[in-house]
């Protein structure tokens, strides 16, 4: 009898451990689930998105090539800005210091296009204003002549830093919002593109003058440029995540 009871207390241990071992191994599978889990708010994927008519591209969003470098500044939006510190290439775009950032409209609309920018204080007049820009598949507009231009290739994209035309102190320059193509080298308009569809899109800068300060693109659409200047100024990007 007594062997019997050694007998039923030694089946109830295995079982009762064998229960534990599966219990352990049930647990850690959930974790194992949980951390491939691909809703995890940290691995959602987000991109720079449109809200309340404007679209707003930080310069630190774009994914950097050659002499282009992140900069901290107070006065940047998010604290930062990008500069080319590379040579001149007034004529033509040199690829390798070509820039890119991805983006999403949520429907089919015609935004201008504007930035912030800044010359350093010791920028000659209208040196370190200006860059390549282009939007692919052909979706930037600007007049000539009363009419839509589409614009086909890169065109030098300019402003002036109304902080460094009136003789600003140094570290007391704001970014200036302003932003026009110079079409051909002779008159400026304002640069327009054209969404045909909600969806993802790209932006393309090429580096021209040499120490232009970037601080975002301020893309509106639906309200007017002064609002979207007025808007735009102590706001960042929106992003839609999935």
């Amino acid at each position: 009898m007594k062997n019997f009871y050694f007998f039923l207390t030694y089946v109830f241990l295995i079982i009762s451990c064998s229960d534990n071992k599966e219990a352990s191994i049930i647990e850690d599978s959930k974790e194992d689930v949980q951390d491939n889990n691909p809703h995890n708010d940290e691995e959602k994927a987000c991109i720079i998105t449109n809200k309340d008519g404007l679209l707003i591209i930080e310069g630190e969003s774009f994914s950097l090539n050659g002499s282009w470098r992140v900069v901290e500044d107070e006065k940047a939006s998010g604290n930062q800005y990008i500069e080319y510190f590379g040579a001149n290439s007034y004529q033509q775009q040199n690829l390798a210091h070509e820039i890119e950032v991805k983006f999403f409209v949520d429907k089919a609309a015609t935004y201008l296009v504007r930035w912030y920018m800044r010359q350093p204080l010791d920028a000659e007049g209208d040196k370190s204003n200006d860059i390549w820009i282009y939007f692919p598949n052909d979706i930037g507009l600007i007049k000539k002549d009363n009419n839509d231009f589409t614009l086909t290739a890169y065109e030098k994209f300019v402003s002036r830093d109304i902080w460094h035309t009136s003789g600003y102190k140094e570290g007391e320059g704001e970014f200036t919002y302003g932003g026009a193509i110079n079409y051909g080298h002779n008159k400026s308009s304002w640069m327009r593109v054209r969404f045909p569809s909600a969806g993802e899109y790209t932006l393309k800068v090429c580096a021209r003058s040499q120490y232009l300060q970037l601080d975002k693109f301020v893309l509106s659409a639906g309200i007017s440029d002064s609002d979207a200047g007025t808007n735009s100024k102590t706001l960042t990007e929106a992003k839609k995540c999935e």
